[in-house]
Formats: C-alpha cells, sequence, structure tokens
C-alpha cells in the first residue's frame, strides 16, 4: 500500500490550516457582534437610570466616607426628628467596618458584608416578613412575583430600611467594572454569563431596585470601629468578629430630600448576657451577643433622639 506523496500531505495540511482559520475568524467574529449586541444595550440602561441611580449613590458614598474620618461632635436636629418619623419610612441602610469607608471603590466592595441586624431590627419599626422564611435562590428569577433574592439568598418581599448591599448588586450592570468584564471577556462562555446577568438584571431586579430606591426618604449607616488589639478568631470575618465585641460605632442619618444631615452620633453600647440551662455552642453565643450589642446601638440612638422607650422591653400579653 503506498502512501500519499509529500506534496499531497502538504495540501491537505494547508487545507486544515486555513479551515481552523476562517473557523476562529467566523467565532471571532460572532463573539465581537455579541460583545457589541450587549454593551449596546447597557449604554441604553445608562442613559435611562444613570441620571436616577448616579447623583445617589454618590452623595451616599460622600457622606460615608466623611463620617469615617475623625470622629466629629454629635448632631441630633430634634426638632426635624419629632416632627419626621423616620423609623417607620422607606429608607437605605448599610453598615461596614470604619476602616472600609475609605474611598467610593472601597464602599462598594464592603457593602458585600452589609446585613440588616439587630440595629435594625430594633431602631426601625417598618412591617416587614421574615427574610429568611422563603425558599434558596440564586437570582430573582428563582422567586414570586414582588419577591427578591435577598442578600441572605433567601426569596422574600423586599425589606425595610433598603440594604444597599442588594442596590449594588442588582445595578451592578451600570458599573465601569461591569462593562470592563464584558469587554474583556475571552470567550462565548463567559460573555454568555455576562448577558445573561445583564438580561436578569433588567427584567427582575432593576425595576424593584429603581422604586425601592426612588421611595426612600433617608439613608442610614452605621460604621464599626476597631478596638485596640483586636483579634479575628480564626474561621469568621473581621466583621463577624468585631460586631461580637464592645466596641465603638459611629451611625449617621440623612434625609434624601434635602440632603439634611439629622442624626450624628458615637456610642460604645455594653451588654451582658445571662445564659440559663444547657450550655450554648459558642458560636450560638457568639450570635446571641452580635445581635444583643446591635440592639443596644440602636437603643442609645433612640436615646439620644429623646426617646423615652428606648431600651423598654413590652410586657408579654
Amino acid at each position: 500500500m503506498r502512501w500519499p506523496a509529500p506534496k499531497v500531505w502538504a495540501w491537505i495540511g494547508l487545507v486544515m490550516a486555513v479551515t481552523v482559520i476562517i473557523q476562529w475568524k467566523w467565532s471571532q467574529g460572532r463573539l465581537e457582534s455579541e460583545r457589541s449586541g450587549v454593551l449596546a444595550k447597557q449604554r441604553a440602561v445608562v442613559a435611562e437610570l444613570g441620571p436616577r441611580w448616579f447623583p445617589l449613590r454618590d452623595r451616599i458614598e460622600r457622606w460615608t466616607v466623611d463620617l469615617a474620618k475623625e470622629p466629629a461632635s454629635d448632631v441630633v436636629e430634634t426638632e426635624i426628628l419629632k416632627a419626621w418619623s423616620f423609623r417607620d419610612n422607606p429608607g437605605i441602610y448599610l453598615r461596614l467596618d470604619a476602616d472600609q469607608a475609605t474611598s467610593a471603590e472601597a464602599i462598594r466592595k464592603a457593602a458585600n458584608d452589609s446585613l440588616r441586624d439587630g440595629f435594625t431590627a430594633c431602631l426601625f419599626t417598618a412591617e416587614n416578613k421574615n427574610q429568611l422564611s422563603g425558599k434558596e435562590c440564586k437570582r430573582t428569577r428563582d422567586c414570586a412575583f414582588g419577591e427578591i433574592c435577598n442578600e441572605l439568598d433567601r426569596c422574600a418581599p423586599p425589606a425595610q430600611p433598603y440594604n444597599l448591599r442588594v442596590a449594588y448588586r442588582s445595578l451592578r450592570i451600570l458599573s465601569e467594572d461591569w462593562v470592563k468584564e464584558a469587554q474583556d471577556a475571552p470567550g462565548e462562555l463567559r460573555l454568555r454569563a455576562l448577558t445573561s446577568f445583564f438580561e436578569d438584571a433588567v427584567r427582575d431586579d432593576i425595576p424593584i431596585a429603581v422604586d425601592l430606591l426612588a421611595r426612600a426618604q433617608y439613608f442610614a449607616v452605621v460604621l464599626d470601629e476597631t478596638p485596640p488589639n483586636f483579634q479575628v478568631p480564626a474561621g469568621v470575618s473581621k466583621s463577624e468578629a468585631l460586631r461580637a465585641v464592645p466596641h465603638a460605632s459611629r451611625v449617621g442619618i440623612w434625609r434624601l430630600s434635602d440632603n439634611k444631615l439629622v442624626l450624628r452620633v458615637r456610642r460604645s453600647p455594653e451588654v451582658e448576657l445571662k445564659m440559663a440551662g444547657a450550655q450554648l455552642d459558642e458560636r450560638v453565643v457568639n450570635a446571641q451577643q452580635r445581635q444583643a450589642l446591635s440592639c443596644a446601638l440602636a437603643n442609645a440612638v433612640r436615646d439620644a433622639m429623646g426617646d423615652t422607650q428606648a431600651g423598654v422591653v413590652p410586657p408579654a400579653p
């Protein structure tokens, strides 16, 4: 059996190389076409929503950075607070470590750890459904109509005050970071994932986020200060460990309608938990300590506002 001449092999190799190049060119052309399409849609969304989101975001981030600087004297606009019951109105909430609030970029990254906790439960009085009662989710599309996939990865109606962490996630497609990811996406799989995220955000998350932000009447932020010689135990985040020990916290509340600072205080609440019965797991004790300290901080804020019922436990029915 005779093998083909070398010239034949050369032609076969040339045809295969040309085929591969043509296939690669076609694939790259399709990738660039898809990239251009999703970026054009993104620019249209930015043109529509950017004027409503960017000024609010920039104000919030500037206030947070200012609060994180050297501690300032207390500000309590008593007369405004008496006439304006912000506690049961819709608003925006953020909680960070004070050393994380150094810039807008640092705030956006650190906001991933912001959680509604004992502070929001003890200060604000809006009626909220249990945020852990719904099913687990990865995106709002997994949830029923009127629910979002919240910061706890559970389906639930949006809670008040609205966690800025969720707003950042919902409106991420408006950011330069998302644009850069789309521009640098190396292949179809990554670009398709970004396109799917974009479509989910536009259809499910953004309409809810825009409505909640438009209705917000105040911005409340809590910045936790790291005490001297603080050590982070193994297996927990710094924020989680910090909120389980006594420390100073700064609280700021701004009225969004006129950018008025209505409250700025710095407090260092302490609590003593009394255990009864069986010894609890250390993680449970730490969780209870975090919630108790957060609630004590909320009561300190209420006390600064002149609320005579701060810290009063209503009698059992």
